[in-house]
């Protein structure tokens, strides 16, 4: 017992970036989920979404359903790419594809990141998404115009 204790008090100071990688990726596929119900309950989306971590997403993340037109859905991240956003930033770009879940559902045939901005923006800032699209051109090196997908500064 006394061995069991001070195991446990020996492993107590360890910070999530000293586990080994699958327990840490748990922990990170975790963090991502829990952040993603977040948003889809406040979004008011019904549909399950999953979130897997991939090795490479051309698109640096992604979303589509699991099994064909019916859901569930599945949002694909690139690990790299989601390990240079802050929580902010993280936020914003879980937005954006629970967006295209929400136009998905509600108006199929608009699909556009435009409007699956707007919807992200119902819950998450405007400026949360200038970095991730900044970070996206520069990973993927192809330029957008920050208005034409987020529209105006707001001039509050």
């Amino acid at each position: 017992m006394i061995t069991g204790v001070a195991l446990l008090l020996w492993l107590l100071p360890l910070r999530v970036d000293a586990l080994p990688a699958p327990a840490t990726e748990r922990l990170e596929i975790v963090a991502l989920q829990d952040l993603t119900d977040e948003l889809r309950t406040r979004l008011q989306i019904a549909e399950r979404v999953h979130v897997t971590l991939v090795d490479h997403n051309p698109l640096v993340m992604s979303v589509e359903t699991l099994a064909g037109r019916a859901g569930p859905f599945i949002i694909t991240v690139d690990r790299e790419f989601i390990g240079e956003l802050n929580h902010d930033e993280v936020e914003a770009a879980l937005a954006h594809e629970l967006g295209h879940v929400w136009i998905y559902t509600h108006a199929p045939y608009q699909q556009t990141e435009r409007l699956a901005n707007d919807v992200a923006m119902r819950v998450v800032n405007r400026s949360a998404f200038e970095p991730v699209y900044e970070k996206v051109w520069s990973r993927t090196g192809i330029r957008g115009n920050l208005i034409e997908f987020l529209g105006p500064p707001s001039q509050d």
